[in-house]
């Protein structure tokens, strides 16, 4: 009887086949690496708006509850004088109930104050795309020795105006600006007078910037001479307020050079609080005259 071979039809994978299930293998990987990027983005943003969105409803919040009569009511102040607090301290009781820095004594200078106080922080003070080594400021909140005092940080910053005016001081055209102190007993400051209220917002609440993120080049986080010193004190304009509009545009990227703007870690937008308690992402695309009358309060 003759013997029948059975031939298989079984054979090996070719180097060509290795290659293609190599090169699927990345691409899938790659689709995903890319998807995660760009949802972990999406969630900071989400997260950087909705920290903008309760300052913005705090500010709200302490201007309605600043005086019994209505045509009374002020916002608060970018800060109360150089050295005193700032707007990120005087709307802490609206953003959380017994927290450190509502210890704050306003009456007294950033540097009098208890160092438990100086260095609490709030999340709604930090936006998630902006990774920090330290939540404390590292160089330039200086004492009268000269010696850096750490305070807490922040990545938003007060809108003052659009730097046509001295946005350092009261007479700066934004919606929140110094103080003019109108009583002192030695180094306290008693009483003081805001500059501004929600009827001077004449471009409408819905058209007038509050607070932004605050451009800091990444390599000088901490460092107070590129407005990233504590958040607290205002001794050093640029780290609780900045300006936008005509030469003073949104930073394009996060290296780019210091000049008292904002800008953001997010591609190509920065966002901002209104006074009507919303919340817009803003370009460079909207042009230098536009960003300027926004930053402006109108009166």
């Amino acid at each position: 009887m003759g013997r029948f071979h059975v031939m298989s039809s079984r054979r090996g994978i070719t180097v060509i086949e290795v290659v293609v299930a190599i090169a699927l293998c990345i691409l899938v990987i790659g689709l995903g690496v890319v998807f995660l990027a760009r949802h972990r983005e999406n969630s900071q943003r989400v997260m950087c708006k909705h920290n903008l969105g309760k300052i913005a409803l705090a500010i709200r919040a302490y201007h309605d509850l600043s005086a019994a009569d209505e045509k009374a009511r002020h916002l608060p102040p970018s800060r109360i004088a150089d050295g005193y607090a700032t707007w990120a301290v005087l709307i802490v009781p609206h953003l959380s109930k017994n927290h450190a820095l509502g210890k704050w004594d306003v009456e007294q200078s950033y540097f009098a104050q208890a160092k438990e106080v100086r260095e609490a922080s709030l999340i709604f003070q930090f936006c998630p795309s902006r990774t920090r080594s330290s939540a404390l400021s590292e160089k330039g909140d200086l004492d009268p020795a000269g010696n850096h005092v750490p305070g807490g940080l922040g990545d938003y910053a007060a809108v003052a105006g659009d730097g046509s005016t001295d946005w350092t001081g009261p007479h700066a055209n934004g919606a929140l600006v110094s103080a003019i102190g109108t009583e002192r007993n030695g180094v306290r400051i008693v009483a003081w007078k805001s500059m501004t209220r929600m009827v001077s917002l004449q471009r409408g609440q819905s058209y007038t910037l509050l607070i932004g993120e605050k451009h800091v080049p990444v390599e000088r986080m901490g460092d107070a001479a590129v407005g990233d010193g504590t958040l607290y004190s205002g001794q050093h304009p640029a780290s609780f307020s900045r300006v936008v509009g005509p030469g003073f545009l949104l930073a394009a990227t996060i290296n780019a050079p210091f000049n008292n703007n904002f800008g953001s870690y997010h591609t190509g937008i920065s966002h901002f609080s209104l006074a009507d308690g919303s919340v817009r992402a803003l370009n460079n695309e909207r042009g230098e005259a536009v960003l300027g009358q926004m930053a402006r309060r109108g009166d």
